[in-house]
């Protein structure tokens, strides 16, 4: 099984999709979901598809490690958080975003450590 057909990877791009078509019709959302939500599912989605990849030439038995996570993090955490909103008035700088990205790279490693565990 792919980890892209993974039960917790689908539940995390149902609800991170929902609330951006929310979003773009214009429905109100509480604070949390319309801020950080997606924040948090953004960095577990991303490395679920690293992974994907990475396995396809390494074997279904690969697993990210802890330093790879935290790149991720801290790439998303400097890109979004410092880079972009120097130069695109749509990206503004929040330090509880950086805490999403951590809480993120958290979940995607539990995830990994505890669900995806290979089937013998």
């Amino acid at each position: 099984m792919t980890v892209l057909k993974h039960w917790t990877f689908i539940v995390m791009i149902l609800i991170g999709g929902s609330i951006y078509v929310l979003q773009r019709i214009g429905v109100d959302l509480p604070l949390f979901l319309n801020n950080y939500l997606n924040d948090i599912l953004s960095i577990p989605i991303t490395l679920f598809i690293i992974l994907a990849v990475v396995q396809l030439f390494k074997g279904k038995v690969y697993k990210l490690s802890i330093w790879m996570i935290m790149f991720i993090v801290a790439y998303f955490a400097i890109y979004f958080e410092y880079y972009l909103p120097q130069f695109h008035p749509r990206y503004t700088s929040d330090l509880l975003d950086i805490g999403c990205y951590v809480i993120g790279g958290i979940i995607f490693y539990l995830i990994q450590r505890y669900l995806l565990a290979v089937q013998p």
